[in-house]
């Protein structure tokens, strides 16, 4: 526990400064924004401002216009996402999904790891070349009474059906917003970064270490124009689809800022850093483990008990068709009792980092988490899309004090490189090659080996 005051004093002080910063005076809290407002509305205010009609006319004309809408929908498409929504702007439903369809290579004679943590057996199974369908999504997202988000979405692929997201967010202020339910944990640039935009196939080795969605509820929002972003929640942190085992809960909390972003300095604008962690009691557990970009596992979950803690900080930037980003990641996990007559083991310390470079080679704009504006790819007008050219380096390791049972070392570096070819805004072909290398030769795909290859290709689509 002796992290325990640590981590509250941490998520207190982020709470306490972020309510601190959002909370400005009444009357701004109550003022409606323009860009919240129906179209009508926005028009009758223009001609009440401009003189053109009364007051007496102009609240007639709203009753008029609330009482002719009410009931009626709308139903249509932006960009490929088809809609339904009520005329006054108050309740939207949008259906949305993704397909990824992935084909996947490994290095002659590559097979996982045995039962007894090593690749001496002649009897490992196979890493065998395959087609997989990685995703399959179909979700909806709700707006209703304009302050109330909703979204519900499943997976279908990987040959299981389970529940991604399940969530309800309250936003009456940007700069406070509630969120409840299944979601993912305020934590990483890459795994905040969603499969449909994300640079790489897969996220790199430090994705082993942090937490993707978990069960609780978490308070977040934009300040200062949003030049600063938080979030700091509570969460079961027993991970996607899982039941809680203990009493004990997991905080969580993250700060962004982008300096420039309000700035006439036109090169920084897209330049962000930030930090975050997690906290919690995990009980009798199963460590966190180590596995390749094509899901290799190089060192197996050893048995924990009693705290984990999880921080690290990211740096982002991009400028015109650049991008350039990296995180540090670290987590450490007490092994309590476990060991011989009930004894304590040294913590289980876990340390990751990546750097990634990108470029659109066609000259579109990068921008982190979103797809690039590209006209749809077409021979017969001479359009063929937007190319983008990827690459990261990143390395794992973990290590205790103790003993653990795979002597030699426990760490792993992959060089990933590969290109992302948009054939529209929302279809794209990505192709991925990994080169590991890995520290301790009983701990890889192939037996005396200490490297070995990964192709990853995948057709991505959704709306």
């Amino acid at each position: 526990m002796r992290w325990y005051w640590r981590a509250v004093l941490v998520a207190s002080t982020v709470i306490l400064m972020a309510l601190s910063l959002a909370v400005p005076p009444q009357p701004a809290w109550a003022a409606e924004k323009k860009d919240d407002k129906a179209v009508l509305d926005e028009v009758l205010d223009i001609l009440k401002d401009k003189g053109q009609i009364t007051e007496e006319k102009y609240q007639e004309l709203k009753a008029r216009a609330k009482k002719e809408g009410a009931g009626k929908i709308l139903a249509g498409f932006e960009g490929w996402t088809p809609y339904i929504k009520s005329v006054d702007g108050q309740h939207t439903i949008k259906l949305n999904g993704r397909l990824n369809f992935d084909f996947r290579a490994y290095e002659e004679g590559s097979r996982n790891l045995d039962g007894n943590r090593s690749n001496v057996s002649p009897t490992r199974s196979d890493l065998l070349t395959n087609f997989r369908v990685r995703r399959a999504r179909i979700g909806v997202d709700a707006t209703l009474f304009k302050y109330f988000d909703i979204k519900v979405e499943g997976d279908f692929g990987e040959s299981t059906a389970q529940l991604t997201d399940g969530y309800i967010d309250i936003h009456y202020w940007p700069e406070l917003r509630a969120r409840a339910g299944q979601f993912k944990v305020p934590f990483s640039f890459e795994e905040l970064t969603s499969s449909r935009v994300m640079d790489f196939v897969e996220r790199s080795l430090v994705n082993n270490l942090v937490p993707t969605r978990d069960v609780g509820a978490m308070l977040h929002g934009k300040l200062l124009g949003g030049m600063v972003e938080y979030g700091a929640g509570v969460f079961n942190g027993r991970g996607q689809n899982a039941a809680e085992t203990n009493d004990s809960k997991d905080i969580a909390g993250r700060i962004l800022v982008e300096p420039f972003k309000a700035s006439g300095i036109s090169p920084l604008k897209k330049f962000h850093v930030a930090g975050h962690f997690t906290w919690g009691d995990q009980d009798s557990s199963q460590s966190l483990q180590g596995r390749t970009d094509g899901k290799f596992v190089f060192f197996p979950r050893v048995n924990t008990r009693g705290d984990r803690l999880r921080y690290g900080f990211e740096t982002v930037y991009a400028y015109g068709p650049f991008g350039l980003y990296g995180e540090y990641v670290q987590s450490e996990e007490e092994r309590k009792g476990i060991g011989a007559g009930g004894t304590d083991l040294d913590d289980l310390t876990g340390r990751g980092w990546y750097v990634a470079g990108t470029v659109f080679v066609t000259g579109e704009e990068k921008v982190h988490g979103k797809a690039p504006k590209v006209i749809p790819a077409n021979p017969r007008t001479g359009n063929y899309g937007a190319l983008e050219l990827v690459a990261r380096y990143a390395q794992l390791d973990f290590n205790s004090d103790g003993a653990l049972p795979s002597p030699g070392g426990n760490r792993a570096d992959a060089l990933t490189v590969g290109f992302n070819w948009y054939l529209s805004p929302n279809v794209r072909l990505m192709s991925n090659w990994v080169q590991n290398w890995f520290e301790n030769d009983n701990m890889t795909p192939i037996r005396g080996e200490n490297t070995s290859w990964e192709i990853m290709s995948r057709l991505a689509l959704w709306f």
